[in-house]
């Protein structure tokens, strides 16, 4: 239903603006079918989130995870409910275990190991979305490593529950960029192509 939305808007687009060749108009149909499925995947957390009164919790995971993910990489569902699912899992479990545990300093523990996986994997990238340059490889590093820091530092002065979601959220992201999971998932690397 969301493709045809959306390939109709590209169509609309294509007979209204000259000389959109039919690469353009894939990355223009891509484009909007990944903003509007991310918008509404979005909604439905923050709507599920409010309904389960989990909403200022739910929007601190959402916001962890998305920074994090957008910077590190890593494995992606094959299939669009596949990735619904998952995110739900992640925020939602993600929520509700940093509400049980008391564990102390799990964030320097929980940090660490993130620290080691984002220093031998980060950035992870994919097949079908592959790093192109050395330098953007470097670059991906260096803000995920500087992202890190300052989730680490932020743990130390929220509140515990603030804590645990910031820590779990990030381990969870930093396992998804492992090869151990890129087989599991069936998902490959893209590696360096210029």
């Amino acid at each position: 239903m969301l493709e045809n939305f959306t390939k109709k808007i590209t169509n609309e687009i294509i007979l209204n603006v000259s000389g959109i060749s039919e690469e353009k108009a894939e990355q223009i149909d891509y484009g909007q079918y990944m903003a509007f499925a991310d918008g509404l995947k979005l909604l439905a957390v923050l709507v599920a989130a409010l309904i389960l009164g989990q909403l200022k919790y739910a929007i601190v995971a959402v916001i962890v995870f998305s920074i994090n993910k957008s910077y590190l990489g890593g494995v992606h569902a094959k299939i669009q409910i596949g990735c619904v699912i998952t995110h739900f899992t992640f925020i939602f479990g993600t929520v509700y275990l940093a509400q049980i545990i008391n564990i102390k300093f799990l964030n320097i523990v929980l940090f660490a190991l993130s620290g080691i996986l984002t220093f031998i994997y980060a950035p992870a990238d994919l097949e079908s979305k592959p790093i192109v340059t050395e330098r953007r490889k470097r670059e991906l590093r260096i803000k995920s490593s500087i992202l890190l820091v300052t989730c680490f530092v932020i743990t130390l002065i929220v509140p515990n529950i603030y804590s645990n979601i910031i820590s779990v959220i990030t381990i969870i992201l930093t396992v998804n960029i492992t090869p151990i999971v890129y087989k599991i998932t069936n998902n490959k690397r893209g590696g360096i192509i210029t």
